[in-house]
């Protein structure tokens, strides 16, 4: 994977020779705004268990300096089990038992559709996917979330120091709202519908601050590596 370097080094070179190295500027990471909805909508009838599992996010980045970054994402995976059969072992089985009869799972940029108070948001897409043998599928996705718990908010602040490495500061601002959430899918002439009403709506807004010491160049504590 290709690796980002924010906030090269340099080392100063004065008149008189070469200085002690100099402070990179800090590394600043900044959630402007992630919303995100999720669904897991499991039904049953007979021996037939349908299984929907929805998630879809609006967010947007920024680097302290550098450009915002506007991104959608969608995903889905549904599943049809035979919970009455008795399948061996391997990709054909359920986790949790009996014999998967067709699955198929997608993701696109499609963006969430949500309004700033987490009331109701949605989305509508066709996803390109897989189904459980590899073939190339479509998936037609509707989904939409309408919030009925209170609006939950929490936020956090956190400070460490890296003895002899460098320092890092972070602030979280979360909202959360429980919803319930009506989905439909169709793939392969398949169609399945159903809701989830422990479905959730949440938005962070965050900030990440790296400041490495003079002469330090590896100093990732953000992510675990260079955002």
């Amino acid at each position: 994977m290709k690796r980002l370097v924010l906030g090269v080094c340099t080392v100063a070179l004065l008149s008189l020779g070469s200085g002690p190295a100099a402070a990179a500027p800090p590394n600043i990471y900044h959630t402007i705004s992630s919303t995100h909805g999720s669904a897991a909508v499991v039904a049953t009838a007979g021996c037939e268990r349908t299984e929907i599992f929805v998630s879809s996010s609006l967010a947007m980045y920024a680097g302290q300096p550098g450009p915002v970054n506007k991104q959608g994402l969608t995903g889905v995976l549904v599943r049809i089990t035979d919970i009455c059969a008795v399948a061996p072992g391997g990709i054909g089985t359920a986790a949790g038992g009996g014999a998967v009869l067709f699955q198929a799972d997608g993701q696109n940029m499609a963006p969430l559709v949500v309004d700033p108070r987490l009331t109701s948001a949605s989305v509508a897409t066709q996803l390109p996917g897989t189904d459980g043998d590899g073939n190339p599928v479509t998936i037609s996705l509707a989904a939409s979330w309408t919030g009925t718990g209170p609006l939950e908010h929490d936020t956090g602040h956190d400070h460490q120091n890296f003895p002899g490495v460098g320092n890092v500061n972070s602030t979280g601002n979360n909202l959360r709202r429980t919803a319930t959430a009506t989905v439909s899918v169709a793939v392969n002439g398949l169609t399945a519908a159903g809701t989830d009403t422990e479905a959730s709506l949440t938005q962070v807004k965050s900030r990440c601050i790296e400041i490495a010491r003079p002469g330090v160049e590896e100093f990732f504590p953000c992510f675990g590596f260079p955002g």
